[in-house]
């Protein structure tokens, strides 16, 4: 089997009037990408890479995968899907393997294995091997935009929807308002729900100290991305000052950076995003490596990758998803989501 044809397309949407915020940025979701290989026996795979913002992102990605990966792809046969990620590695290290050319690698990738499950007629998750049935998931609802009664009602609706763990954006100007926040989230959701807070890099270092010993006393289950992604010393400081757990990894690109922060004791619960670590193969790569160091794994997004992915580690922790609405394929049981069942990356 080899791939033919690979066709790109940008799918552009109007920013939303009133976006989601968090402590960094605003989030008014611009539009994707869409990768799809076909292969010379009819078969073909799919990708898909979502923009939160940057109007032009979409454009320059898929120029980027036109130009400089699609090359690389055709021609190839899909059960060498490894060897392909790591050719598209070494043929952008020269400008370097971040950015939207690690986006661009998660869209082939992805593509390439939901090609070769559909090829085998089985999900991805049953291609690697897997050791789950079902996969706790937490709920990411409490947006830094949202005033008290609107956060005490998402996060009232996720509790009833099944969700027995939600995460809240923190990160407000100071601490005595993001214990506010917890507290009022709290009210809302008991004592038996789990709560994550989440900072996007927002704080110093020191500060990010001042307030993961606030939010611990205040029983948080982890403190997430509260310094800039690339200050390994400053996650290493706060590990080493906390006993809350140290989350982090979603703008982190490649196995080879999680390693760094691994080894440095630096996380205490990995994060990966499906596009900044370049697809299912490098998602593989860095829940195996964090599991030798008896880190859990936490993902950054949901989805059928995510979860296929998930199925397969031993030290899978949550999945991160939102709100299930009408039409979700995801099911909720006992605080968990099954595992899709149709071939590839298919929900059935």
């Amino acid at each position: 089997m080899k791939v033919t044809q690979i066709d790109i397309n940008v799918r552009r949407r109007e920013p939303s009037s009133r976006p989601i915020r968090d402590a960094l940025q605003s989030l008014p979701g611009v539009g994707s990408v869409q990768v799809v290989v076909q292969t010379d026996e009819g078969v073909s795979g799919t990708g898909d890479i979502y923009f939160g913002r940057g109007m032009g992102a979409p454009d320059a990605l898929a120029a980027l995968i036109e130009h400089e990966l699609k090359p690389l792809v055709l021609g190839t046969d899909p059960a060498f899907v490894r060897g392909t990620h790591e050719a598209l590695l070494r043929e952008t290290e020269y400008h370097g393997s971040s950015g939207l050319t690690m986006f661009g690698i998660a869209a082939l990738d992805t593509a390439l294995w939901d090609c070769l499950g559909k090829a085998r007629g089985v999900p991805c998750w049953q291609l690697w091997g897997a050791m789950h049935e079902r996969i706790p998931a937490y709920a990411m609802v409490g947006w830094l935009n949202y005033g008290d009664d609107e956060v005490r009602r998402v996060c009232a609706q996720a509790v009833e929807q099944g969700f027995r763990a939600v995460k809240i954006k923190v990160g407000y100007p100071t601490l005595a308002e993001d214990l506010r926040r917890v507290r009022v989230v709290r009210a809302e959701i008991g004592d038996d729900v789990r709560l994550m807070v989440d900072a996007n890099q927002s704080l110093t270092a020191k500060e990010a100290i001042r307030r993961g010993r606030a939010f611990q006393e205040s029983g948080c289950y982890w403190w997430e991305e509260p310094i800039p992604a690339d200050d390994i010393e400053g996650y290493a400081a706060l590990a080493h000052a906390l006993d809350i757990p140290i989350a982090t990894g979603e703008n982190l690109y490649t196995r080879h950076d999680f390693a760094r922060f691994v080894g440095r004791g630096a996380v205490d619960i990995v994060q990966p995003d499906l596009r900044r670590a370049g697809g299912p193969t490098a998602l593989l790569q860095i829940g195996l490596t964090a599991d030798a160091f008896r880190r859990p794994y936490a993902s950054h997004g949901g989805g059928p990758v995510q979860i296929s992915v998930m199925a397969c580690l031993p030290n899978a922790l949550y999945l991160e998803t939102g709100l299930l609405s009408p039409d979700s394929p995801l099911t909720l049981k006992d605080g968990c989501v099954s595992l899709p069942t149709g071939a590839g990356f298919s929900w059935a």
